[in-house]
């Protein structure tokens, strides 16, 4: 691409995941019947607040450098947190109390499965090294297309949870499935990344999945005590 384009091939692909997961948001609120105008502007502001998160991230983890604005995985994990926390702090403060957790639980994975070839073309958050059939060179090493792994794994997920979003009688369930899912697929995926342990051969974001996926199953558990406790 040539250097005056305004977005490289996987920035684009990076920015078509926001888009995407901001569509599935809004056709799975109107599935619901939540597609309202509070809807709409909820995924707009969860696509705005994404952008503005993975530049911010970008930014401070090149040490204050700045960078190109979707860049890397970090960018693309910290655009995640940053949507999720606009469209909570909008409902807020438009008075929504309805849960949307179920709706990100589809459009998380959706947007990701996108998003990660960005990474795969950036090329960012690159699989450690290898000799398979299908390793691909990059950073000059033969590695792990990691990121296809992840981008499969997220469309995998995505439509587990699609074909599945209608067997759970109460709102949240399926978020709290998605963040089990995720914290166990991405808990595997980071062995094949190539990164840093911090603990007992660990690293940072596979500590995060293990804290993820107990925290779900414990809020689950303590949900349906609950609503057992309600029926009685």
């Amino acid at each position: 691409m040539s250097g005056g384009a305004l977005l490289t091939a996987g920035e684009a692909f990076t920015a078509l995941g926001y888009l995407v997961g901001a569509l599935v948001f809004y056709i799975a609120a109107k599935e619901r019947k939540l597609a309202t105008d509070g809807m709409q502007t909820l995924a707009l502001v969860g696509f705005a607040a994404g952008i503005l998160g993975a530049k911010v991230t970008q930014y401070v983890f090149s040490g204050g450098e700045g960078g190109s604005l979707l860049a890397s995985g970090r960018a693309l994990l910290g655009g995640v947190v940053f949507g999720w926390l606009g469209v909570e702090i909008a409902k807020r403060r438009m008075g929504i109390r309805r849960s949307t957790g179920d709706l990100f639980a589809l459009a998380l994975p959706a947007g990701e499965a996108v998003g990660r070839i960005g990474c795969f073309l950036n090329p960012c958050c690159i699989g450690t090294k290898c000799d398979l059939p299908w390793a691909v060179n990059q950073v000059g090493e033969l590695r792990h297309p990691v990121q296809l792994y992840s981008a499969a794994v997220s469309a995998v997920l995505f439509a587990f949870l699609w074909i599945r979003r209608k067997s759970f009688p109460q709102e949240g369930d399926l978020f709290r499935l998605y963040l089990v899912l995720f914290g166990l697929s991405r808990f595997g995926l980071e062995f094949l990344r190539d990164g840093k342990p911090v603990w007992l051969g660990l690293s940072m974001m596979q500590l995060f999945c293990l804290e993820l996926v107990v925290s779900a199953v414990i809020w689950q558990m303590v949900r349906n005590r609950r609503l057992r406790q309600e029926a009685v």
